[in-house]
């Protein structure tokens, strides 16, 4: 009757890849875990490949057909169909056949800038194959515009955004690098910008923060699927043993916690229910802030059930075995992937300071 009154809204089932091998998938690549997405992915662009090859044989094909119908007729007999009529449609073709192998062989490659592009030109990446691949595309172009209007009124603004770009770019030359490896270079970028920042805005903290935040917003969610659980780790691996491992821990009771939280007062349960949905949220997140603050509002939740229940307020004690808890209820999807992207491409003074530090560390 309980859980009828609490109805966790999200389904365990729906957060799973939609091939059924078990790992969890994730909207940015269409329901699919990052495996199957990849498969997927390989396949389409080896179809596109084969394709290419069989336009290219067949224009061969008709470009000798056509030169030896040109010799075998004699001078005074028009063709059939005007050569250059022919050379203009190959020609087409052939290519739109190199622009669609370009794109498979150098995604990272910007587009060249209009004449009266700005610096501020966000149209910098190509159209991928897949329907994943757009989605992706969309929300980097999203992110590149609103970080554009945030950096108009900003001094400085276009070399910032230059520097950014360029960054990002360049990151998908190192996807092959191991994860610690591409997180320094994304803390060494942070930590270099961060010092110019507070070089050329003295006195304003708040300001570089800001700058700083948009920055981690704008790069990551262009990153993102370059180096959200990355082929070079065994996140994936363990994502599935940590899901296996809550999942034999169902028994487990408030009681045995020693949780002091009463499921039995409405507002209780209904902060309970608010914390599960706030961690499960966490993994349809891209930028490694939104993703803590959805830590941070599953941990107020608790210290709100914690304190309805106690009618004082909670202690650490009270918080960690509820915490726990909650984990354990809501068994997060890819929760090791989830933490270890947090990890390695968070903006560390956010990590190292404050309440999102703080529940992070304690998750």
């Amino acid at each position: 009757m309980m859980s009828q009154r609490r109805g966790i809204h999200v389904d365990q089932s729906e957060l799973l890849c939609k091939k059924g091998c078990g790992f969890y998938g994730n909207g940015a690549w269409q329901g699919l875990c990052s495996k199957c997405w990849r498969e997927v992915n390989q396949r389409e662009k080896q179809r596109q490949i084969q394709e290419d090859w069989a336009l290219a044989e067949r224009l061969q094909r008709e470009e000798e057909e056509a030169y030896a119908s040109r010799h075998q007729r004699p001078q005074s007999q028009p063709a059939i169909t005007p050569f250059n009529k022919f050379e203009e449609r190959k020609t087409k073709e052939k290519s739109s056949k190199v622009n669609t192998v370009t794109k498979f062989f150098t995604a990272s490659i910007k587009t060249p800038p209009k004449k009266d592009a700005g610096p501020f030109d966000a149209q910098s990446t190509p159209s991928p194959s897949s329907s994943a691949s757009r989605q992706s595309t969309l929300d980097s172009d999203r992110a590149a515009r609103e970080f554009i209007d945030f950096l108009k009124p900003v001094k400085s603004g276009r070399e910032i955004f230059k520097q950014c770009r360029a960054f990002t770019e360049s990151m998908v030359y190192k996807r092959d690098m191991g994860a610690d490896e591409l997180s320094e270079s994304v803390q060494d970028f942070y930590q270099n910008l961060s010092e110019r920042l507070q070089n050329q805005f003295k006195g304003s903290s708040e300001l570089v923060e800001k700058v700083m935040d948009e920055v981690e917003k704008y790069m990551m969610t262009r990153l993102y699927t370059e180096v959200f659980c990355p082929e070079t780790t065994d996140d994936e691996k363990k994502d599935l043993t940590i899901q296996k491992r809550i999942r034999d821990l169902h028994w487990v009771t408030i009681a045995m916690l020693c949780v002091p939280v009463d499921e039995e007062i409405p507002e209780v349960s209904d902060s309970v229910v608010k914390a599960i949905t706030d961690i499960i949220e966490m993994d349809s997140k891209q930028v490694p802030k939104d993703k803590l603050a959805c830590i941070t509002r599953c941990s107020k939740h608790i210290f709100n059930a914690i304190k309805v229940s106690k009618k004082e307020a909670a202690s650490a004690d009270d918080f960690l075995p509820t915490l726990i808890y909650i984990v354990l209820k809501a068994n997060p999807p890819r929760l090791q992937s989830n933490i270890q992207y947090i990890t390695r491409f968070c903006n560390p003074s956010r990590l190292m300071t404050g309440e999102d530090g703080y529940y992070f560390t304690n998750l």
